[in-house]
């Protein structure tokens, strides 16, 4: 009978020891690596792709492994459109696995006219793709040139309602395209109330029918609710299994393409690049301008939409240990955000105070989800990629 017990026990013991080990190992602490990675990969690729766009590339279609991108022209006049392939941006950012010095490569990489000579490719057969051929005459008319239809558009006359003048300056830029419509964001300069100062237009490809819509949150769920803008709900990116949530390409928003309503991302949690996943208390704090250190929880859009506790990844990272891994005599962080983050990587901005007074140093801390959600591997490099 004792033995029965002393057996019993001894299992009980085992099994509470796994179960222990089990919780333990689904937080463990990021492994770190000083310096930039090694070796490429998808994640870093996607992260190079979004870091190497300009604040007015748009980035359109991608077919196979290449990529289309819109853009306006040096005189913010004209929309024009370029291309590259996977292999020819991981070219481009090779000198990065040897620099001595990667935030002054990576600077000279993003360098525009070194981009526009060396990466961006132009696209030859525009047709193919859908895409409009735009451009703004004086007095603010557009003209508006696709496979279908070719029409100048009166912006003074169609936006009256938004206070659009003849005199304002505009600039365009195409935002979404496919075989049946597309849409330009125009940003109004000129405009006092800064509420009305960007515009969408949602265009059929024959240019017949024409919505547009204030590009506030208030705005518009207004425009949203009357389901003027149904017809073109294939512009947005699909962000769950289902299909029924959608990322708008203005601030970040997510559509419930069933109930024609805009959701909410809580203030405290950070939405991916592609909208497809959640960084739960991932925005930094405005009160301190530091995001938590500690357990770090990722979901997918729609476990997160239905509130359930389902994790994409769980994993911890400690901002003390990262200054110990720099060599800074560093204090507690000063500023530590998110600058990037999508399904397998999460780019950090991290600035220390210094011990008593001023700063004691900077570093980037690029996490690489793509081996381990629960133990991923972070490189702590200076890239000079701040918030």
């Amino acid at each position: 009978m004792i033995r029965k017990r002393f057996i019993n026990l001894s299992a009980l013991i085992v099994l509470l020891l796994v179960i222990t080990g089990c919780g333990k190992g689904q937080n463990q602490e990021i492994t770190y690596k000083k310096g930039f990675p090694k070796e490429d990969s998808r994640g870093l690729t996607e992260f190079m792709k979004s870091y190497l766009t300009g604040s007015t590339d748009k980035k359109i279609i991608e077919v196979n492994d290449v990529t289309l991108f819109s853009t306006v022209n040096h005189q913010g006049q004209a929309i024009r459109y370029f291309q590259y392939n996977q292999d020819q941006l991981k070219e481009y950012y090779k000198p990065l696995f040897t620099a001595k010095e990667p935030k002054k490569t990576l600077n000279n990489l993003y360098q525009i006219e070194r981009l526009e000579k060396l990466l961006h490719h132009p696209i030859q057969d525009k047709e193919k793709y859908h895409l409009p051929a735009i451009k703004m005459l004086p007095n603010n008319q557009l003209e508006v040139k696709t496979k279908k239809n070719k029409k100048t558009l009166d912006l003074p006359q169609l936006l009256k309602n938004y206070g659009v003048k003849k005199s304002d300056e505009l600039e365009i830029n195409l935002y979404a395209v496919n075989s049946k419509c597309f849409s330009v964001v125009i940003q109004d300069f000129s405009m006092k109330d800064r509420i009305n100062s960007t515009i969408g237009l949602f265009i059929t490809q024959d240019l017949t029918n024409i919505e547009s819509t204030v590009i506030t949150k208030e705005k518009l769920q207004n425009t949203l609710s009357t389901g003027k803008l149904k017809d073109y709900y294939d512009l947005f990116t699909k962000v769950d299994k289902s299909g029924r949530y959608s990322l708008l390409f203005f601030d970040d928003m997510i559509l419930d393409k069933r109930t024609n309503q805009l959701i909410d991302i809580k203030k405290d949690d950070y939405l991916s690049k592609d909208g497809k996943y959640v960084f739960i208390n991932g925005a930094k704090e405005k009160e301190t301008n530091v995001m938590a250190d500690g357990i770090q929880q990722i979901q997918t859009v729609d476990n997160y939409l239905k509130g359930n506790d389902k994790y994409e990844a769980q994993f911890k990272i400690d901002f003390k240990q990262i200054a110990k891994e720099m060599d800074f005599n560093a204090g507690d962080a000063r500023i530590a955000n998110i600058h990037y983050f999508n399904k397998d990587y999460v780019v950090l901005y991290i600035s220390y105070h210094g011990k008593t007074i001023g700063t004691a140093g900077a570093v980037n801390v690029l996490i690489d989800l793509q081996k381990s959600k629960q133990q991923p591997t972070a490189y702590l490099v200076d890239l000079g990629i701040e918030s």
